[in-house]
């Protein structure tokens, strides 16, 4: 990697030099004493007209650059507020004088007093960038106090199912970003750490369908990446943000009573001096209901689950650091972050399984069962940056170290067997578990910028490495005996060694070209030690990107992208275990699962910045989804389960289970549009509609699988202003009926809405939310597929009231915290979890 990176620098460094054909002006700005003004907004203009040619920002020294300007006559004119504006004399640009330096501008102090103003400026909803769609969150009075896994559904072209499985145009596989980096976590425990997190910690969502050759190559549907909010400018200000609310279960749900939940953050900045210094803490309390309806059919056999869960959880997120500004190009920084937590069940669940052979009841199982579990994870980042010139060349620098430390414990679950005459049968099942696992994470990376300002042209390149070992220790025990079916020890290692390079390239005024390529080597171990089983990968890929811009006129820009990427199984499901659900459902890990591969080509139109069409084509090859199978689909398991029988009223014939496997190959055609529509002044909506349509072709369970389907979303935003600070909004989105893999989910959708208020000299902000309205966010799905049939009806809390105070005090124009990414970042993605 060191070899390949020095031979990146050398080729860029070792461009040739240009004629000189432009020039560059700077400048110092002072008050009357002779002190530096530190970010004093500065204007270029045309001498001949004073039309605006560029904007800056001074620097804290108070100086200012513009530089790669044409020959010719300017004026420069610096502003403050509570100063009178200065403008320079004439300042000519010419071959014989191709750089200027300004004396000192001195900007005296206002001679009158300054009136109370309040200027204000709301962002849209969404905006579309080049390379992503952006959604602002506090533009949406329905995202004050809801989950940041709650307002990731209400997102363009993303969709969750009922698994909290989070899919972007269609495609699953989605990696999660914070503030530019990988979370480094599986599914279950990603969506833990989403449902904990209050949405008053987020200030926008991008999202990223065909990233950059500079990302990891992880993640087949792209990057949804989460900025969290941060400060603006010199001085000491924050927010705090208090929040609770009730949720109701629908009255289908067999349940009576309301759901608390609470919700508290803080955010800090200070930037004195060289140093700037931010921390936030968030909070996040309540409980939760839960029920699924499972009913199976093996030959004559029904199997029909009701499981009822009362949850409580609780989570606190940190996150503290500081920037040191060594210089005015040295930057030295660390960040650490933290989640600790829980999650159990507020009391013992109730699950009834009834089983009928012909239509004739046959016996009933009665379970309760005690989960917990416990998460405690820290990651602490070391960060460089080191301005190279006063073209923009850089090189940046980045160390982390994660550590996971989660506990899951089953403190207790027995099952009780009755007859069809509804006496006990047997004896009672006994069982508990102690499932420790941490993971430690070790990444470096470095990424170097050259532009190369004679040709309109940038280079990037880069290199990362990282290192992961996993430790999986799972203990089950039946009456206080080790249950050998199921106690597993697993260890899982993995190095991935990657180098990318970019190149950006600006033709004219009409095209755009960025190129790149990214090549990872990935060597992995998988170890049983309990099975005595041990599994080696050693691979090496190659990812190219390509993005093509054409702008037609000022109000027409069309983009053409392409990417290759890989997903790779989360850590977890290499682990050969045998997970206990029930005494007939059970999920099982393969350590033979391939990471699947995906080619994605998009084409993409943009009318005014504001409306957007997107057409593209995906292909996947090893495409993998979790599937149900019945033990009898599996000799070797069966076996496995006839030898370890916890229990001789339990049919090791009727057992089922969850797996992830590789099935086959998946293509997607989509399509999507995204508008906002000002009605009149007091009126103003965003609408989004994507459609997705899939192709599966494979061989599974012996049988063929080649299914086509057509699913859609669409996401509605009504935005009132109702005058004297109030606000309203109300919004829906729906998800279509829609397969993935083998399984068919049915139609899902929710209307939202709420009322904000601004107080105390808009100094603070008061909503009321109101969430799922008709309380129909009800996810339904069924598989039909080599034999096995199987429909599930998943219902919650979903319909909610909610009431967020908001409170900003200090310096609302300080600085903030730079928004880096980390070294570790897909890594997190695949840590094992938490639901």
């Amino acid at each position: 990697m060191k070899k390949l990176l020095l031979l990146l620098l050398g080729c860029t460094l070792g461009i040739s030099a240009f004629a000189r054909t432009t020039g560059k002006i700077s400048g110092k700005i002072s008050d009357e004493n002779n002190q530096e003004l530190g970010f004093a907004n500065v204007l270029l203009l045309n001498s001949s007209d004073s039309s605006m040619v560029k904007a800056a920002l001074a620097d804290e020294n108070g100086e200012f650059v513009f530089d790669e300007l044409p020959f010719g006559e300017y004026l420069v004119s610096a502003t403050m507020v509570g100063y009178n504006k200065y403008t320079s004399p004439k300042v000519v640009l010419s071959a014989g004088n191709p750089e200027v330096i300004l004396p000192h501008f001195t900007l005296l102090p206002a001679s009158t007093e300054l009136k109370n103003v309040t200027v204000s400026a709301k962002k849209p909803l969404l905006e579309q960038h080049a390379d992503k769609l952006v959604m602002n969150v506090e533009a949406s009075i329905v995202n004050a106090g809801s989950t940041a896994l709650e307002v990731l559904q209400r997102a363009p072209g993303v969709s969750i199912d009922q698994n909290d499985n989070i899919s972007l145009k269609g495609k699953q596989g989605v990696v999660i970003y914070m503030d530019g980096k990988p979370t480094y976590m599986t599914q279950e425990q990603l969506t833990n750490l989403l449902k904990n997190m209050s949405s008053d910690q987020i200030e926008k969502i991008e999202i990223i369908s065909n990233p950059s050759s500079k990302y990891d190559a992880a993640g087949n549907s792209g990057i949804i990446n989460l900025v969290m909010k941060k400060n603006k400018n010199y001085g000491t200000n924050g927010a705090f943000t208090l929040g609770g609310g009730l949720s109701l279960p629908p009255d289908y749900a067999e349940v009576k009573g309301s759901f608390p939940k609470y919700n508290m953050n803080l955010n800090l900045n200070n930037r004195q001096g060289k140093f700037n210094t931010f921390g936030n803490i968030s909070y996040r309390a309540g409980k939760n209901y839960n029920r699924n309806n499972i009913t199976r059919e093996i030959e004559t056999k029904n199997l029909d689950q009701m499981v009822s869960r009362e949850t409580e959880s609780s989570n606190l997120s940190l996150r503290a650091g500081s920037d040191y500004f060594a210089s005015k190009n040295t930057t030295v920084g660390v960040l650490v972050t933290g989640n600790l937590g829980y999650w159990q069940f507020a009391e013992p669940s109730d699950s009834w399984t009834i089983i009928k052979d012909n239509e004739n009841l046959s016996s009933k199982l009665y379970t309760t069962s005690f989960p917990k579990q416990q998460w405690n994870n820290w990651t602490i980042n070391g960060n460089f940056k080191q301005v190279l010139n006063s073209k923009g060349a850089e090189i940046t620098a980045d160390v982390d170290y994660s550590i996971y430390d989660n506990k899951n414990k089953e403190r207790g679950m027995v099952t009780e067997f009755f007859g069809p005459d509804g006496k006990p049968v047997g004896d009672k099942l006994n069982m508990h578990s102690d499932m420790p696992n941490e993971f430690n994470i070790i990444a470096v990376k470095s990424d170097f910028t050259l532009p190369l300002p004679s040709t309109n042209a940038r280079l990037e390149a880069g290199v990362k490495s990282s290192f992961v070992k996993s430790d999986n220790d799972m203990k089950f025990y039946n009456d206080g005996a080790v249950d050998l079916a199921r106690t597993n020890h697993f260890i899982y290692k993995e190095n991935i060694n990657a180098a990318y390079a970019n190149y950006n390239k600006k033709f004219n005024d009409k095209w755009s070209l960025q190129a790149g390529l990214r090549m990872e080597h990935t060597r992995s171990e998988g170890e049983s030690l309990t099975l005595k089983e041990r599994r080696l990968r050693d691979y090496v890929n190659l990812f190219p990107t390509l993005y093509i811009t054409r702008t037609i006129n000022e109000n027409n820009t069309l983009n053409l992208n392409y990417s290759r990427r890989i997903d790779r199984p989360d850590y977890n499901s290499l682990n050969p275990f045998i997970f206990f659900l029930d005494p007939y459902t059970y999920e099982l890990g393969n350590e033979y699962l391939k990471p699947q591969l995906s080619h994605s080509v998009e084409l993409s139109h943009t009318w005014k910045q504001s409306v957007v069409t997107s057409l593209g084509y995906g292909y996947t090859s090893d495409f993998f989804s979790q599937i149900v199978k019945d033990a009898r689909n599996e000799p070797e398991i069966l076996q496995k389960l006839i030898e370890h029988n916890p229990n001789a009223q339990i049919d090791p014939n009727n057992v089922s289970f969850a797996i992830r496997e590789n099935i086959g190959t998946r293509q997607t055609y989509n399509a999507s549009i995204s508008f906002p529509v000002k009605v009149n002044k007091w009126w103003s909506m965003n609408n989004n509609f994507s459609g997705v349509y899939a192709i599966y072709k494979g061989e599974l369970m012996g049988d063929v699988l080649n299914v086509k389907n057509l699913l859609y979303n669409f996401y509605t935003s009504q935005v009132f202003a109702i005058g004297k600070g109030w606000n309203g909004e109300a919004s829906m989105w729906f998800n279509s009926a829609g397969v993935e893999g083998t399984f068919r989910g049915r139609e899902i959708y929710a209307v939202n809405g709420g009322l904000s208020k601004s107080i105390l000299k808009n100094k603070g902000t008061f909503k009321v939310t109101v969430n799922d309205i008709f309380a129909t966010a009800r996810w339904r799905g069924r598989q039909d597929f080599g034999g096995v049939k199987l429909n599930v009806s998943n219902v919650w809390d979903s319909r909610g009231v909610r009431a967020t105070f908001v409170y900003r005090f200090g310096n609302q124009n300080v600085k903030g915290a730079r928004n880096r990414q980390t070294a570790t970042a897909s890594e997190q993605q695949r840590v094992g979890g938490n639901n």
